[in-house]
């Protein structure tokens, strides 16, 4: 059951840079109170989001890159859909308590109520997606940084069993819609990936079907 929370986490992080040769500067002070309000308050205003997405997971052991691409929705407050379609079929659902799996012909339904570990991933995964996750002092140490058009919140975790899931996450949001549209996770043995996000739609209204659970 470790296994599957671990690709779940993986699944969701990921890896976004800075372009290499752009100023990025800190932002401390009044600017970062700021900052973080002014992006807590965007992702308060998110009622649903919607995109596409490629994936490109980088191993350290590996020269060959792993590239999947994708579809992902979610619906404010505890709804999200994430769907692998190429090269392969991969689909989970979060709606409420239950976590729908779906690999191949494998299906399972995990009532996180009954699985506080799962429970704890799943409220984590929830708040990065949607940038939420600043508004939680408790799970995270903070700092920010920005270059011209993306602010990058760099989030180290406090609690010991989110520490042995990865090092560090970096949240990239557009500096002018205040969204989310990458994040990174840096694992302690040097892997990395990467998923932008691309078409991203928001506030608009999604059919409930979506989120359904057998």
């Amino acid at each position: 059951m470790k296994h599957i929370f671990y690709i779940l986490i993986i699944t969701i992080f990921s890896v976004c840079n800075p372009i290499i040769g752009v100023a990025v500067t800190p932002v401390i002070g009044s600017e970062l109170t700021n900052t973080v309000t002014a992006l807590n308050k965007a992702s308060a205003q998110l009622k649903s989001m919607e995109c596409e997405f490629v994936q490109t997971k980088n191993l350290k052991m590996l020269k060959d890159k792993m590239v999947s691409k994708g579809k992902m929705y979610y619906a404010a407050p505890d709804k999200l859909r994430w769907e692998y379609t190429n090269p392969y079929q991969y689909l989970f659902i979060f709606n409420g308590s239950k976590v729908f799996i779906k690999n191949k012909g494998t299906q399972n339904v995990i009532d996180t109520k009954s699985n506080k570990i799962f429970k704890e991933v799943a409220r984590i995964m929830m708040q990065t997606v949607t940038g939420k996750a600043l508004s939680d002092s408790n799970d995270f140490v903070i700092s920010v940084s920005k270059d011209a058009t993306t602010y990058f919140v760099s989030m180290t975790p406090k609690k010991r069993d989110l520490k042995q899931l990865f090092q560090s996450v970096t949240l990239s949001f557009n500096r002018n819609s205040k969204l989310i549209d990458c994040i990174r996770i840096n694992e302690k043995n040097g892997d990395y990936t990467v998923i932008k996000l691309t078409n991203l739609k928001s506030n608009r209204s999604l059919d409930a079907k979506l989120f359904s659970i057998p």
